[in-house]
């Protein structure tokens, strides 16, 4: 039989056109080797023979790809990694974990070599949402904009910030590291208000932030148990605590939220592990020494009870009445107490009765300095001194520079240091922001039916409440820990509300339907 000269010659095509496919495909995939090896050995190089900065770049190029996919985890990782890292050393802990974990906070170019790298992880992060956010965005050309709540009012602080950082900088005397560290938490608190409204977005992405938050919790209670009880064998010293500033103030959002889910009724896993975790967390925040974390708690679980549905109130009365006399009971006990039974009590203390020679009192007298140089300042300066610019230094006191090379930027009371940075204006703005968000949160609250969501949006009202109020003692509004928190915790409070309004119109419609 005569073979078809047609069929020989299409199939010689075909294998001639494989073999070249063939050897196009082996030489694309060389040029890659290629490539990465160069890009490999560059990163080496500059680096200074750094050989973990290749697969970190590996892993981060992989992470980039999921995070167009999937934006939420990006903000699961960040709020992940502000939950169990901390941003400062604990003074006096050996072998803390907090030496290793600081570096998520540190710039790059510390962590590196690279010099040009002057952002830190927290700052990538958030750079790499929002590139994947537009990136997903082009290529689907599907533009969704989810409403953020008081658009107005958030644009405003956002631009007064950045008013007032080039003030201070333009001024003489304007330093920019030190307007750097004053502001960029602030600058996060604002960019996780916006980006977190866009990500997340249903049920599910809400319930893996609130066990993120929960376990993050439940290991800090944890750690601070195994610092006291094991590295510190029970016995503090002059120790003034075990975990970050921070982590008293987070604790408190786990208390409230555990007091949510019972009074409102919700009893899902969420609040089972609340629940078997609350000792050692009790036990965490009692002996990180926060005083004004003390009165923050007791304060934010008053207005759980009272906040209340009627129907809720009684029950929540039966139990908050004798845990109240109880605490009267126990610190009357141990008003005059040492040691370690005590300590509650004398913290307690140390807030209403001047202590002389205590530890507490030294801190006391150091704030009301402060403050008699802040109001100078303002009365010098009514139109703010800017970012990045000293307040004045009216009544001495002792230098730290040691300790806190900023102790002449950034006071205290971190309430006051907003009025002196921006001047009334600002300050004002400043007032919008929180207290509009606390109202905003107040209805998102009323109005809701979900017990769940429910209990979240009082946490996240009774968050930026207790924040503020800690914010006057202590410096925390510069701390980017809780910044990050706490924006991720104001979005929710519109993310919760937007899902249990849904819910409640498609559960309407069904029963319409019926």
């Amino acid at each position: 039989m005569t073979p078809d000269p047609t069929g020989n010659s299409v199939a010689a095509t075909c294998a001639a056109d494989a073999r070249r496919s063939a050897r196009l495909r082996t030489g694309v995939e060389l040029a890659v080797c290629c490539l990465c090896s160069a890009v490999a050995a560059a990163l080496v190089a500059l680096t200074n023979g750094n050989l973990l900065v290749v697969p970190a770049v590996c892993a981060g190029v992989l992470f980039v790809v999921l995070l167009v996919r999937h934006l939420e985890i990006g903000v699961y990782v960040l709020l992940a990694a502000v939950m169990a890292l901390d941003q400062f050393l604990v003074i006096g802990i050996p072998s803390s974990f907090s030496e290793q974990s600081i570096k998520f906070y540190q710039n790059l170019n510390y962590t590196t070599g690279i010099g040009a790298l002057v952002l830190n992880p927290v700052e990538l992060l958030l750079l790499m949402i929002v590139a994947g956010w537009f990136l997903r965005a082009v290529t689907t050309r599907r533009w969704h904009f989810h409403r953020v709540p008081n658009m107005g009012i958030a644009v405003g602080f956002l631009l007064m910030l950045v008013f007032f950082t080039g003030y201070g900088l333009l001024r003489v005397g304007g330093d920019w590291k030190a307007a750097l560290w004053e502001i960029r938490s602030l600058y996060y608190l604002c960019f996780m208000y916006f980006l977190v409204t866009q990500v997340i977005r249903t049920p599910k992405h809400v319930r893996i932030c609130v066990w993120i938050v929960i376990l993050g919790l439940s290991f800090r209670g944890l750690q601070g148990c195994w610092r006291y009880f094991i590295t510190l064998h029970r016995d503090l010293g002059h120790l003034r605590a075990i975990l970050g500033h921070e982590d008293s103030l987070f604790l408190v959002t786990g208390f409230v939220l555990l007091a949510g889910f019972g009074f409102l009724g919700y009893r899902g896993r969420e609040w089972k592990v609340l629940a078997w975790t609350a000792a050692p967390n009790l036990i965490a925040f009692v002996f990180n020494q926060r005083r004004v974390t003390f009165g923050v708690l007791g304060f934010c679980l008053l207005l759980v009870v009272l906040l209340l549905p009627r129907e809720r109130f009684r029950m929540a009365l039966r139990v908050i009445i004798p845990s109240i006399l109880l605490l009267v009971m126990y610190t009357a006990v141990f008003w005059n107490g040492t040691g370690t039974k005590a300590l509650p009590a004398q913290k307690i203390k140390s807030i209403f009765v001047k202590q002389e020679g205590t530890e507490d009192e030294s801190s006391n007298e150091w704030r009301k300095k402060e403050l008699i140089n802040l109001r100078a300042t303002i009365s010098a300066y009514p139109q703010g001194v800017g970012f990045g610019q000293k307040y004045l230094m009216v009544v001495p006191y002792a230098n730290i520079a040691e300790y806190f090379s900023l102790w002449n930027y950034i006071p205290h009371c971190a309430i006051y240091w907003i009025w002196v940075k921006t001047g009334f204006a600002g300050f004002t703005v400043f007032w919008l922001f929180f207290g509009v968000a606390i109202v905003q949160g107040m209805i998102d609250y009323r109005a809701m039916r979900d017990p769940y969501l429910k209990a979240v949006a009082l946490m996240v009202v009774l968050f930026i409440a207790g924040q503020v109020i800690v914010s006057y003692y202590d410096l925390q509004l510069t701390y980017y820990r809780n910044m990050i928190y706490l924006g991720t915790a104001m979005a929710f409070g519109t993310i919760v509300r937007r899902i249990d309004s849904r819910a409640s119109a498609v559960a309407a419609g069904d029963l319409d339907g019926r």
